[in-house]
C-alpha cells in the first residue's frame, strides 16, 4: 500500500492534546490520527443506528418498563435537575 502525506492544521491546544494521548499510548502522532480517522469513517459508513445496539436497546427497554410501572408526575425532570444544580452552585459560591 502506498502512502501520501497531507498537511492538516490544528489549533495548538488541540495538537497538544493529540500529542499527549499519542505519548500515553506510545504511538506516533500519525498513527493516532490514522486510527481516529479509521474509526470516524467506520462510524460514518455504518448503517447501524445507536438504537440498534443491543446494549442501548436493553437500556431503553428497561427505562420504558420503569416509566410504565411508575408513570411519574408529568414534571419536566430536566428543569428540576437544572434548578437543583443552579441552587447548589449558588450556595457553593456564597461560601
Amino acid at each position: 500500500m502506498s502512502t501520501k502525506k497531507v498537511m492538516v492544521s490544528f489549533p495548538t491546544t488541540f495538537l497538544d492534546e493529540v500529542d499527549a494521548v499519542a505519548e500515553e499510548e506510545h504511538r506516533s502522532r500519525s498513527e493516532l490520527l490514522r486510527e481516529a480517522m479509521r474509526l470516524y469513517m467506520e462510524i460514518r459508513h455504518s448503517s447501524t443506528r445507536p438504537i440498534d445496539n443491543p446494549v442501548i436497546k436493553r437500556a431503553v427497554a428497561a427505562q420504558d418498563s420503569l416509566s410504565r410501572a411508575t408513570p411519574g408526575t408529568g414534571e419536566d425532570s430536566t428543569a428540576v435537575i437544572r434548578h437543583w444544580r443552579e441552587s447548589r452552585q449558588g450556595s457553593q459560591n456564597s461560601q
